[in-house]
């Protein structure tokens, strides 16, 4: 609690310079004392009135600096000392000096009105955290450069004396502990007169910043995401308008009712500039994100805030309250100037926004990877092997570019355009790839990483993952299933047709001993590989929203060479493919460059870095394997290799997955799910819930009768026949009045299918995406 001062009588003001004594006569004689008067009598003593600005801003900043100094501070005679910051307990020092001796305080008032009408404050109130609109990358660069050469001092710029007195969040935290009251009372003292540079600056700022918001908000790629309307309506033109009406009726020293008016006028405009803004943000997240675009929008909201601040200032509602905003104002300055200084700060907000579409694009693709029920397992099985039939092949061309001797770039080039060419022929035959799985069904699934409060026991959260881990399992074996096994029949087949292997026993030997896990860098590589399978999702889904942003389906649909080459139709075929599989062909050709080029460019500087992909290294050795011969598969050199390969498939689903959920849930800015906190959840489950992470879901039971439907357990209810099924299988029983509702669980959404009555206990009836038509079904009544 603030301890309340004791009044006492102030002495006389003193007309002439007093002496140290004199001073401590109205202060406690103690060592501290001694030495604050002692150093504030020095400073007020030297004052330089008629001294050049370059003397006179280093006495006002020797003073501040006195002012920021540690150390106990005296109080008066006869009166408790208040519980305030040492900044505050300077301040009042320096305060009740002023009031005593007016001589110094006229010297003062002096010096700081000579400095603010010999320098310019517009650079202060208009600069710090915020963009002369050269947009995202060209700030970047700016600051860069400042970073790397610092700009050249000027004296007539008032903002540099101010950085250099409060610099970073030492100085904002120095001001923010100012006594608002004794901020008042100095500048009282100085009396208004002395800030008349100051108010001037404030009405070139308002003019400047209403100027940049009018910028901003009417670029082109602004208004075509506002609704259709005339520019002279929009609030980006009205609100230079009302600012400059505001500032003439101040500057004409109107007051009451007309400078309210033109106050609310200015409000009024500056909440529609916001709206504004935010209509086109959701706009954005409904269609797509431009990085740029969301930066220049931030920037509008910061040029409005400070706005609207400064325009308090020029037309306040109560005088008395201008120091304590001026100080708050100051002290947002200084902050944004400290933060300003940051590249990665520069680009964190801008790029939050622009990865949250990102990540729910490849959330969208991920949630095709994930096999809800038997029959959707079965096709994911399926699809994995033909993508392992096709690796077969690239792998084979992987092990001929590698033992062609080719140049180090043309090697890297090769590379790439196998992997490629391979990736982008299974994403178009429909067929999957393993690898390809774990980032985006990680996108997907952190939607679920926020458990609500009633799902203490994440149910929904661990059943998604059971999903998706199965799933991943599923394709993991159908591409080494059908990759080894298309490998070895085409390694035998040629052996036999050619009568030697295809590799050489030196070069099968040298494959073997690359995957050995202890004594080669495959675990290093395969960890390295996660990292670009989780690169080359982020850049589809970067593609993706590319592509929506510039409206490039819509673009080629309309383009005249192409109308003219394959015909309307086709051409719009041809942007509604590219809309569809935008992302897939942004992955595949990423991911292809990535495998290829990286081990070049590596090998270029130096490093012996290579690339280790599960499907792409079991097919080599499954090449390796067929070329030694079948007596030499259990020496321990070839049982190794096995053990890197696992080890191989492991890192590239662990780092990809992991890389593609912590980025996807710091994008949503959703808090992560704690991994001991989900592990004990799927534990509670015991091993049947063990199994179903594991075992392929469930096949769909007939039931003969609906009673037993009825009476069944939840286990088979969950996996009834469809209702296609069901509504062609005779009752033996004569109907009777119909049941009332039918629970429908989709493999979708769980959905409560209306205008039936009540529902029946324990019945769901599983409808795979893509059945029939529900119509009414009318079953026997049941207990």
């Amino acid at each position: 609690m603030l301890a309340s001062p004791i009044p006492v009588p102030c002495p006389e003001p003193v007309l002439f310079s007093p002496t140290l004594a004199q001073l401590l006569t109205s202060y406690p004689r103690t060592p501290e004392a001694e030495q604050r008067l002692g150093e504030l009598l020095s400073l007020l003593t030297s004052a330089p009135p008629r001294a050049p600005l370059a003397a006179r801003l280093t006495w006002l900043e020797e003073l501040v600096r006195w002012l920021q100094a540690p150390g106990a501070t005296p109080s008066r005679r006869g009166r408790l000392a208040p519980v305030e910051s040492q900044g505050s307990a300077r301040l009042r020092l320096l305060v009740e000096v002023l009031s005593e001796v007016p001589a110094w305080c006229e010297v003062l008032r002096d010096v700081l009105e000579s400095v603010l009408a010999e320098t310019s404050a517009l650079t202060l109130f208009t600069e710090p955290g915020l963009s002369a609109g050269r947009g995202l990358l060209g700030d970047a660069l700016a600051r860069l450069g400042q970073q790397l050469v610092p700009p050249a001092p000027d004296e007539r710029d008032l903002s540099q004396w101010v950085w250099r007195l409060f610099p970073g969040k030492e100085g904002q935290t120095w001001l923010d502990e100012l006594s608002e009251e004794l901020v008042v009372a100095f500048c009282a003292l100085l009396r208004a007169p002395s800030f008349a540079p100051l108010t001037e600056a404030v009405e070139d700022a308002v003019l400047v910043l209403a100027a940049r918001v009018s910028t901003l908000g009417l670029a082109s790629d602004v208004l075509a995401r506002l609704p259709p309307g005339p520019v002279e309506h929009s609030p980006f033109v009205r609100l230079p308008r009302a600012c400059e009406a505001l500032r003439l009726e101040v500057r004409a020293g109107a007051q009451g009712s007309t400078v309210e008016r033109r106050r609310e006028v200015c409000a009024e405009a500056i909440a529609d500039c916001r709206a504004a803004a935010q209509r086109v943000l959701r706009h954005m997240d409904v269609h797509a994100v431009g990085t740029d675009l969301v930066y220049r929008l931030e920037q509008l909201g910061h040029t409005l805030d400070r706005l609207e601040s400064l325009l308090w200032l020029l037309a306040p509602d109560r005088a008395r309250a201008i120091p304590g905003a001026a100080l708050r104002l100051l002290s947002s300055l200084v902050d944004a100037h400290a933060r300003e200084r940051s590249v990665a700060a520069l680009f964190r907000s801008s790029v939050r926004c622009v990865s949250r579409r990102i990540f729910e694009h490849t959330g969208e693709v991920g949630r095709h990877y994930i096999a809800t029920t038997q029959d959707e397992y079965h096709r994911m099985v399926s699809a994995a092997a033909g993508g392992g039939l096709l690796t077969a092949g690239t792998a084979a061309l992987k092990l001929a570019i590698t033992f062609a001797a080719l140049p180090l770039f043309f090697e890297g080039l090769a590379a790439a355009t196998n992997y490629a060419l391979g990736f982008l022929l299974i994403q178009l035959l429909g067929f999957t790839l393993a690898t390809k799985q774990p980032s985006m069904t990680a996108a997907a699934l952190a939607a679920s990483m926020d458990v609500k409060a009633g799902d203490k026991g994440m149910h929904s959260l661990v059943k998604q993952l059971a999903c998706i881990t199965r799933s991943q399992l599923a394709s993991v074996f159908g591409n080494l299933g059908a990759v080894v096994a298309t490998v070895t029949f085409v390694g035998l087949v040629f052996q036999a047709l050619r009568g030697q292997p295809l590799l050489e026993a030196s070069e099968a030997e040298y494959v073997v001993r690359s995957l050995h896990p202890l004594k080669s860098g495959t675990l290093l590589f395969a960890a390295l590989t996660g990292v670009l399978l989780w690169c080359s999702s982020v850049f589809g889904g970067w593609l993706e929203n590319w592509v929506h942003y510039q409206r490039l389906p819509e673009a080629l649909a309309r383009h005249p060479g192409l109308r003219c080459l394959l015909g309307e139709a086709r051409a719009k075929k041809l942007g509604e493919a590219l809309a569809r599989h935008a992302c897939g062909l942004g992955a595949n050709v990423s991911l292809g460059l990535l495998l290829g080029m990286t081990p070049a460019v590596c090998r270029f500087f130096g490093l012996s870095m290579d690339v280790r992909h599960v499907t792409l290294s079991a097919g080599t050795l499954a090449f390796a394997g067929t070329a030694l011969g079948p007596e030499r598969l259990l020496e321990p050199a070839f049982l190794w290799a096995v053990v890197g390969l696992l080890c191989v498939g492991v890192l590239n689903l662990a780092v990809s997955f992991s890389l593609g959920l912590s980025a996807a849930v710091r994008a949503r800015g959703l808090e992560p799910v704690g991994f001991l906190r989900l592990a004990c959840a799927v534990l509670a489950g015991g091993f049947r819930s063990l199994a179903d992470f594991v075992l392929p879901p469930l096949p769909c039971c007939r039931l003969p009768h609906p009673r037993r439907a009825i009476a069944c357990d939840r286990r088979h209810a969950r996996a009834l026949p469809p209702v296609a099924e069901m509504a062609s299988t005779p009752f033996p029983s004569p109907p009777v009045e119909p049941l009332p509702v039918l629970i429908i669980r989709t493999a979708e959404t769980p959905r409560r299918h209306e205008g039936f009555g009540r529902p029946i206990p324990g019945l769901s009836v599983s409808v795979p995406p893509g059945t029939l038509r529900l119509r009414r079904i009318s079953l026997p009544s049941a207990t």
